[in-house]
């Protein structure tokens, strides 16, 4: 989702915004038995209730609730999920965005989206490569914090053999160019090995990667700043690493034999290691708070976090995972009220800070409870002093 999308799901307001937030999958059982769209039927269901409480006639309700009904219908749809779904939907607006981060189920209905949990989706991405090395093959892949998939790179020599193979072929070549003045014919000559005179096979790997090197450089990564992760036995790895000349190779590998390792099994390895990777940004931002705490450029109070993200005061919000703080905020006279409780005609304060954090310019970092600052549901970094 692109940050002009949520900006307009942001900006949107009606008396019946219904937001519904499921985990999904995106195979075994739960695809086989239709977990996913039972329980989104069900958040349907529990809106329908709803809605007829706040007043709705059921023909007002039906007409909001169409578009997601409809999809209940569409079995392809549903067989092909990433980790999180949600559906936003009112009178004259439905919107449903497959997510590639766990969410919790949750349905929320109020004047505006619950778009907190959208936040991970609009993430700045960080990407990476991943180039799975063996004798016998080699892939490259793309990825990021999200998703991964495979490039098909054109030249890319798959195994050791296919190298051996052109180079066998090129020398032959060019004894039956030297013999084309009445030599003696060649081609039934023999050479040690069967074939060509081989090196030994360390000669050859140097030889295949050194090929793999120079058409990654010139097919995908000429102007590439972003990390390279090998997966490769150790040994490979190292060599590899002597020979190539893309400088962003990344210190986390993962080391092994993965020839028959399936994307996702691989995906799920290489994110763990790039964890602090995806985290660098983050921890950028809460160094930057730490070393400012004892100054008014800082604040874990939400009482004063929410009228700053209002006013362009922001530069960094941080926000507890699932938090929810209700209450209401008047901008024009800069009252706010904070209830323990939902009452009649609250928001979600936390995620009206998030969307005026963003539409502001500011950045927001979604974190576990352990890992905020201040042990406080928000936090923020300012621009300026309050």
């Amino acid at each position: 989702m692109s940050r002009e999308e949520f900006a307009a799901l942001a900006n949107y307001r009606s008396d019946s915004c219904i937001s519904i937030y499921i985990p999904t999958h995106r195979s075994g059982v739960e695809v086989n038995e239709k977990h996913d769209p039972i329980v989104f039927k069900n958040n349907l269901q529990q809106a329908r209730v709803l809605l007829t409480t706040k007043g709705l006639d059921k023909a007002s309700i039906e007409k909001i609730l169409k578009p997601a009904t409809d999809l209940l219908k569409d079995d392809v749809f549903w067989k092909n999920q990433l980790q999180g779904l949600a559906a936003f939907l009112s009178t004259d607006l439905s919107k449903i965005v497959k997510l590639p981060t766990p969410v919790k189920e949750e349905l929320f209905i109020n004047s505006s989206f619950l778009l907190t949990p959208l936040l991970p989706a609009i993430y700045k991405k960080h990407r990476f490569y991943l180039l799975v090395l063996s004798k016998h093959d080699a892939r490259l892949y793309e990825g990021d914090q999200f998703e991964m998939r495979k490039l098909e790179v054109n030249g890319l020599p798959h195994g050791m053999a296919e190298v051996l193979h052109f180079k066998e072929k090129d020398h032959k070549e060019a004894h039956k160019r030297a013999n084309i003045d009445g030599q003696r014919a060649i081609e039934g000559a023999s050479f040690h090995g069967g074939g060509i005179a081989l090196a030994d096979e360390d000669e050859w790997l140097i030889q295949y990667f050194r090929e793999i090197d120079q058409v990654l450089k010139s097919e995908v990564l000429h102007n590439q700043h972003i990390p390279l992760v090998l997966a490769a036995v150790d040994y490979e790895i190292g060599l590899y690493k002597q020979i190539s000349s893309y400088r962003h190779i990344a210190d986390a590998a993962l080391v092994g034999n993965f020839e028959q390792e399936d994307k996702n099994n691989l995906y799920q390895k290489v994110r763990e290691k790039l964890t602090p990777y995806f985290k660098e940004y983050t921890n950028k931002a809460l160094k930057n708070y730490y070393e400012n705490s004892a100054t008014a450029l800082t604040t874990s109070i939400p009482a004063e976090v929410i009228p700053a993200c209002y006013y362009a005061q922001v530069s960094d919000l941080f926000v507890e995972k699932d938090a929810r703080i209700w209450g209401t905020f008047n901008k024009q006279d800069n009252q706010i009220e904070i209830h323990e409780q939902q009452q009649e005609g609250d928001v979600c304060l936390v995620n009206d800070a998030i969307i005026e954090t963003l539409a502001n310019g500011g950045e927001v970092h979604i974190m576990e409870k352990e890992k905020m600052p201040s042990d406080s549901t928000l936090a923020a970094f300012l621009r300026f002093s309050l």
